[in-house]
């Protein structure tokens, strides 16, 4: 069962399987079939108990994506798995921005 999870900045903080219904219901939000209270409550229990005692956010989000493609909702992975890269790419780019700038006051 996960107790903590390591966020990307190396910060440990408790679990909240709140956060992972949100991000399932706004992937679902944009999709023709819309939410689907049931199957979000079924992919976070089986997230909240599967998982190791602390795990990353990268781990989690992958067992999200895992669980929506074994789910009928193919649609919702697909919605979640372009979120997930888009976020990524906008956090490289913050991350090579933010060291041009070290390097222009160096």
């Amino acid at each position: 069962m996960i107790q903590t999870v390591l966020k990307r900045d190396g910060r440990v903080v408790g679990f909240n399987e709140e956060k992972i219904a949100t991000a399932i219901r706004k992937a679902m939000l944009h999709t023709d079939k819309g939410e689907d209270l049931q199957l979000i409550h079924q992919i976070t229990d089986r997230i909240s108990f599967k998982g190791d005692s602390q795990m990353t956010v990268e781990a989690i989000q992958d067992l999200v994506e895992v669980e929506l493609m074994k789910s009928s909702r193919k649609d919702v992975a697909q919605k979640y798995i372009a979120y997930r890269n888009q976020r990524s790419i906008a956090r490289k780019a913050k991350t090579q921005i933010g060291r041009a700038s070290c390097r222009e006051r160096v």
